[in-house]
């Protein structure tokens, strides 16, 4: 690759790290109208993940955690009636929604083994205040570093990343801008901006599936094969190429990318709901037989009870939700929006 093409690779990278708010978007045409709770990482020990993401990365965590001990619908959505669950969720000021760590017991869960090049490998982009203090909190607590260098690089105009793993694989990429962007954080909050970058076979039909017939909006077109030294590294890679498509989620703030490599080694690492490594994501539709019929279209299917949506008490009311499994082993929890007008 020339000089210029491998610093274009390499800035486009830098752009889908840095963080910044999507251009405003018209109202949501696609079934997908917004997002929930963003990274929902299946974890075997909830303490051990609230020190990571809170008292490591410095998400706020408020409240004691939820229990679905008495809670039978939410567990035939996971499609584990008689599992153990309990939950927590962890947040920034800067961002709506929120990192909801899940604990499942008692369902046979196995840890997985992934990659951040394997399709699947779902990873939490966070921009933070403060890059070196996140990571020596992390590495106190026994967080694996992932960039071969073994600390921060600086990609594009000066953007410092780092990639670790939290206590059950999960990638997170630290980040730091050489100028912070604008925030409504509040001084005291870490963390300034969320994204979300998804390892996916091929990025194209990802695009397909998630762009052309859920909806999410590209906020540029699929990009060519980069091969830039200081990216690979900080992905912990010898060689090979990355690609990135970058997509919007409409009714939200949150940026949500697909990546995809070749001329390396990729594993197809399958994995169930209960399996230590999984994830998941939440996305609001309008019609949510709909957007199941376009993930099974793709390969995908419901990993709910049944087989099919069901009607999940929340307040006063009820929602229609289901949990599928994507073509690239992401779980997606599907909430139907409540008419509006």
């Amino acid at each position: 690759m020339s000089f210029r093409l491998a610093a274009a690779a390499a800035a486009l990278w830098a752009a889908a790290c840095a963080y910044g708010q999507p251009a405003p978007a018209a109202a949501p045409a696609g079934l997908v109208v917004g997002s929930g709770n963003y990274f929902s990482p299946i974890v075997r020990d909830l303490d051990a993940a609230l020190a990571f993401y809170r008292d490591g990365l410095g998400l706020e965590v408020t409240g004691s955690p939820g229990d679905a001990s008495a809670n039978p619908a939410l567990r035939d959505m996971f499609g584990l009636p008689d599992a153990k669950i309990r939950w927590a969720i962890a947040r920034t000021p800067a961002a709506a929604g929120g990192v909801e760590m899940v604990e499942i017991a008692g369902a046979g869960g196995q840890a997985l083994e992934r990659r951040l090049e394997d399709a699947g490998a779902m990873c939490l982009v966070v921009t933070v205040r403060d890059l070196d203090g996140t990571l020596a909190r992390l590495k106190a607590r026994g967080a694996p570093i992932v960039t071969r260098s073994g600390g921060p690089v600086t990609i594009g105009a000066g953007t410092r990343i780092v990639v670790v793993k939290d206590p059950d694989g999960h990638f997170v990429e630290l980040s730091q801008p050489a100028e912070l962007p604008s925030t409504t954080a509040p001084p005291s909050a870490n963390v300034i901006g969320v994204r979300l970058r998804l390892a996916v076979a091929d990025v194209e039909t990802a695009v397909r599936l998630y762009r052309d017939e859920l909806g999410l909006q590209a906020r540029a077109p699929v990009g060519d094969f980069g091969d830039n030294p200081t990216v690979l590294d900080a992905l912990g890679l010898v060689g090979g190429q990355y690609r990135v498509g970058l997509q919007s989620v409409p009714g939200s703030d949150l940026m949500y990318d697909f990546v995809d490599f070749k001329g390396v080694q990729r594993n197809d690492v399958r994995g169930r709901i209960q399996d230590f490594g999984s994830t998941r994501v939440q996305l609001r539709v309008r019609d949510i037989d709909a957007a199941i019929a376009a993930f099974e279209r793709f390969g995908g299917e419901v990993v709910s009870t049944g087989g099919k949506p069901l009607a999940l008490p929340a307040g006063n009311s009820t929602l229609e939700v289901a949990i599928v499994r994507d073509p690239n082993n992401l779980f997606v929890v599907l909430i139907e929006a409540p008419p509006t007008g």
